[in-house]
């Protein structure tokens, strides 16, 4: 159990989450690279965090490669990457991050980073519905609904289909 946060001593936190991240534990590096892009105890340095979560995000943690999905997508401490984003946003979405899903359905809709393909941003979307924040809820329904007036029939059958599927085609 976690000591009360007021009891925690910071300089302390960051000798054990800096020890274990250079050991190569991946909720410690995501948590080093949090502290980097936030300036939290250390220099605000987004190439830093971005390095950090790098090393997390390989190692299959998926906070640090949805978070690497956005530094990409944006060019914050990263060369910006369209591309590089829709990678690692995949990457956390297959492991079940809705937040990232919900990422990949955007980048099809707009032809951001892949070729726009409307099918797979309607399966994305679908698929990020649960367990995205309800005020966003809405708005993928709102995009859906659009999707299903754009969308031949096959297509969105196609898509219903697929959306509890493993997309390994992309």
């Amino acid at each position: 159990m976690m000591p009360p946060t007021e009891q925690i001593d910071p300089e302390r936190y960051l000798a054990l989450v800096m020890a274990l991240a250079k050991e190569g534990n991946a909720k410690a590096q995501h948590n080093l690279g949090a502290l980097y892009l936030k300036g939290l105890g250390v220099p605000n340095d987004p190439a830093l965090a971005a390095e950090w979560f790098t090393k997390a995000g390989d190692q299959d943690e998926m906070q640090s490669q949805h978070n690497l999905g956005i530094l990409y997508l944006r060019g914050i401490g990263v060369p910006r990457d369209p591309r590089r984003a829709f990678v690692w946003f995949r990457r956390a979405a297959l492991q079940g991050d809705s937040k990232s899903a919900h990422c990949l359905g955007s980048l099809y809709a707009e032809g951001v980073g892949v070729k726009q393909d409307l099918v797979r941003a309607y399966i994305w979307w679908s698929r990020a519905m649960p367990g995205v924040p309800e005020p966003l809820q809405e708005q993928i329904h709102q995009a859906l609904d659009v999707l299903r007036t754009e969308l031949d029939p096959q297509s969105i059958s196609y898509a219903e289909e697929r959306i509890h599927q493993v997309l390994s085609d992309e």
